[in-house]
């Protein structure tokens, strides 16, 4: 049982994640310069890497590319909205001056509105699928049955969503039992639901941690090697 030599190149590569690993558990202790230099490090690796995925995978294919082709195409439409993009893309750089930071507000309400209207599509494309879904028959057809799609799961789905709509709905005061009782029950309804939310967050952290464990073992010390 020998840990892995740190003088070959694949033996550093496991002893630098295996210190990186234990420095991000220092912070379990309590915060220290270990940690900190950790953070430091895994934030710059992060602007570096997003630094090279733009220029392989946005600038160069989608940019230069396209510009280079046009103008060996003599396509000057092609060309001249590369030169727009590029112009834009520079008045980014605005907001590193004071005076040419008005530059980068241009771009910026372009980039917000154009997001925001893309952001609008996806959300109608994403939830009216979901919406029209959430129509369900009470009765289903005895040759349409399935493990998710009964009767008794249609009802009980058709409940809970008038429940908790009913705790949103705040037009006008729930005064009589039966209205208290789906917004009481609404409500019981949500919190069921974000506690499985942060259950599967939980979990998922749980199985990042279990597989630094595993890795620290395994590749590091060599445990059950």
């Amino acid at each position: 049982m020998h840990p892995t030599n740190p003088l070959t190149w694949a033996g550093l590569i496991v002893w630098l994640g295996a210190l990186g690993t234990l420095a991000v558990f220092s912070f379990l202790f309590k915060e220290n310069r270990a940690y900190r230099f950790a953070e430091h490090i895994l934030l710059g690796l992060g602007i570096g890497f997003g630094i090279a995925t733009t220029i392989t995978d946005i600038l160069i294919p989608k940019w230069w590319t396209p510009m280079v082709d046009g103008i060996r195409q003599h396509q000057t439409g092609v060309v001249a909205v590369c030169v727009l993009e590029g112009l834009l893309g520079l008045l980014w750089y605005g907001l590193y001056h004071r005076r040419t930071v008005w530059l980068s507000r241009v771009v910026m309400g372009l980039t917000i509105g154009a997001g925001a209207g893309l952001a609008f599509k996806a959300e109608v494309n994403d939830k009216l699928p979901q919406i029209i879904a959430s129509f369900k028959s009470p009765y289903v057809a005895p040759a349409d049955v399935t493990l998710f799609n009964t009767s008794v799961n249609n009802t009980v789905f058709l409940v809970i969503v008038l429940c908790v709509l009913s705790y949103f709905f705040f037009s006008f005061r729930m005064e009589s039992r039966v209205a208290r009782g789906a917004s009481g029950a609404g409500r019981l309804f949500l919190m069921l639901t974000f506690g499985v939310f942060f259950g599967n967050t939980v979990m998922t952290r749980m199985s990042v941690f279990i597989e630094r464990i595993w890795f620290l073992l395994t590749k590091w010390l060599g445990v059950g090697a």
